[in-house]
């Protein structure tokens, strides 16, 4: 028990060196045109296209227009990732299925055709896949996160 309570202790105490790591050099990996996310130290969140970085800004497009933010200012970017395609797949799936369900249920009626499953299941699908991708989903991952500004601390004079 106690070696496990090091253990946490120890993981924890390095967790958050690892948050700071992060240098303006490793925004050179983002490849032009991928949709960031700009956090500046105001905490005014900024959301566009990636053209290029330097070693003092970083410069996005937003609505066809460059914006350049200083260095300085920059808190935290992280690049934004859809899941469109996933969420369409899942759409695909649940709509077949459904569909399968409700062919199979309705295979018994008196002017079902052999034919009719098979266009059940391909439409229910293609609704499903329709909607999975309609719905909103987004991942961001932290490219860069500044180091907070040190802050003067006053210490008060004993007598």
């Amino acid at each position: 028990m106690r070696k496990h309570l090091i253990w946490i202790v120890a993981l924890l105490s390095i967790l958050p060196v690892q948050a700071q790591t992060s240098r303006w050099e490793d925004l050179e990996q983002i490849h032009g045109g991928a949709k960031i996310e700009v956090v500046e130290r105001s905490l005014k969140s900024t959301s566009g296209n990636f053209v290029r970085v330097s070693q003092a800004d970083l410069t996005l497009e937003v609505k066809g227009k460059e914006v350049t933010i200083q260095k300085e200012q920059v808190r935290r970017v992280s690049v934004v990732r859809t899941k469109r395609k996933r969420n369409a797949l899942i759409g695909l799936a649940a709509g077949a299925g459904a569909g399968a369900g409700w062919a199979v249920a309705m295979r018994n009626t008196e002017n079902w055709r052999p034919g009719d499953s098979a266009g059940l299941v391909g439409g229910c699908a293609g609704i499903g896949a329709e909607i999975g991708a309609l719905i909103a989903s987004k991942s961001t991952t932290a490219v860069y996160i500044a180091d907070e500004p040190k802050r003067a601390s006053v210490k008060a004079a004993s007598r």
